[in-house]
């Protein structure tokens, strides 16, 4: 794609567990005009009514996430099923309330799973919205929980069905596409990054991985012809179960006012450097839904075992839909963005900047293709727009946060196997790189 020639960095944010209604449903609310695919009418819709034990729950908007939610939605594999309740050969989409209570044991007159956010709670996605482009058809790859859908985003396929204590087994890594090429590529991580679960770990701990502290001056001083041309930046996940500092990565309980100031410091970061920016394409999305209502059904997309998979039934769909936002200079003010994209797409655009095509990928990437998944470059425009950048005042966060924990949840666990791992097999490289590791706790 010729509009690719603007674009020298490619730049990835990717969130945790949220869905697209539940985060920018709000856009079509505030802005009735709106072409975005979000919320209309909550009350009454139709399309939005999750019938639980006779009783009707309807989107509600969240004032105070902390008091509203309280556990963590369930969303795993079986749950997502039971979310998305298939009737035939169409899915209703009415399910969500079910499967919290279900999980959760836990019944109050307005169910947590339906809570969205309005343009002062998500202050910071809803500006780069307005401003950029938002894509109301991004869904999650697969309709299951967080392991299986990074695996297809930073892999293109998965030999698991759902997250477990474990090491994440793949065929081909992101990263060794990219060294094929002779790619530059780099990590910025707030804490542990994901990566360490797939067991690179001499990666892990070398020059290519470098905390968010550095953003800023890189952005800043380090010559084009130096700097990374594909960059993922990580949050502190909610799964540093040892640690006191508060999660900004989304996943509750960790609390969205958070995970918005971090974005906030991510776009203010790369937009330091005008010509830099002008280059630049930042995509920001979530690994899956974490079990939140989402009224678009998901996509025919098949996606059958590979070979080595650990699971036998294969993905006859994608999961709900989850928020995407691309912003660059490359895409006009408010542009809304109706192709159908999936984490592969990340993959196909990757390819297509890098490589000969957004084909250039993979077999499992391009097997996703020809059903429909289309690459992010389809949604840049021909010429940037000439504005000054946009910028927004930060909206101060919250301090709650769960603090030190017992690991109990699967996710947890692996993050504890691989810091565990790291420490043991680099020894004071890791300790130096990464400090919070004295304090992790024995494995239990």
């Amino acid at each position: 794609m010729a509009v690719l020639d603007g674009i020298d960095t490619i730049v990835v944010l990717m969130f945790e567990n949220r869905s697209f209604d539940h985060l920018l449903g709000h856009l079509s609310l505030e802005d009735p005009q709106s072409e975005v695919d979000g919320l209309r009418n909550p009350d009454t819709n139709p399309r939005y009514a999750n019938v639980y034990e006779n009783m009707v729950y309807r989107p509600f908007l969240i004032h105070d996430e902390a008091a509203v939610i309280t556990h963590d939605p369930p969303h795993g594999r079986g749950y997502v099923a039971t979310q998305m309740a298939k009737r035939g050969n169409k899915f209703r989409m009415s399910g969500f309330v079910k499967a919290y209570v279900e999980y959760s044991q836990h019944v109050t007159s307005q169910s947590p799973v339906m809570g969205y956010f309005d343009s002062n709670g998500a202050w910071m996605s809803s500006f780069l919205a307005r401003n950029f482009c938002v894509c109301d058809r991004w869904f999650t790859p697969l309709p299951a929980d967080t392991q299986p859908n990074r695996l297809m985003a930073f892999t293109g396929h998965t030999l698991i069905e759902d997250t477990g204590d474990r090491l994440l087994p793949y065929r081909e890594h992101v990263f060794d596409w990219m060294e094929r090429r002779n790619i530059r590529w780099r990590v910025y991580c707030d804490g542990l990054p994901f990566f360490a679960l797939f067991g690179r770990f001499p990666e892990v701990i070398g020059p290519r991985f470098r905390p968010v502290d550095k953003l800023d001056e890189d952005m800043l001083r380090e010559p084009a012809s130096e700097a990374p041309q594909v960059i993922f930046i990580e949050p502190r996940y909610f799964d540093y179960f040892w640690s006191d500092v508060p999660a900004n990565c989304n996943h509750p309980l960790a609390l969205l006012s958070n995970g918005e100031l971090y974005l906030h410091r991510i776009y203010s970061a790369l937009t330091l450097n005008p010509a830099k920016w002008a280059r630049t394409m930042f995509i920001v999305t979530y690994d899956e839904h974490g079990g939140f209502f989402d009224h678009v059904p998901p996509l025919p997309i098949s996606s059958p075992p590979p070979p080595g998979a650990q699971y036998t039934e294969g993905f006859s769909t994608t999961g709900p839909r989850v928020p995407g936002l691309i912003a660059t200079p490359w895409v006009q003010p408010g542009k809304v963005f109706h192709g159908h994209v999936d984490h592969t797409s990340i993959l196909q655009l990757i390819a297509e900047k890098f490589g000969s095509g957004p084909e250039d990928y993979s077999s499992f990437v391009n097997a996703r293709r020809h059903q429909g998944i289309v690459s992010l470059a389809e949604a840049l425009d021909s010429q940037p727009a000439q504005r000054p950048v946009p910028q927004r005042a930060a909206q101060p966060g919250s301090p709650l946060h769960a603090g030190k924990r017992p690991p109990k949840q699967p996710n947890e666990r692996a993050f504890n196997m691989a810091a565990q791992e790291l420490r043991q097999h680099q020894g004071p490289a890791a300790l130096s790189k990464f400090p919070f590791l004295a304090d992790l706790p024995p494995m239990p």
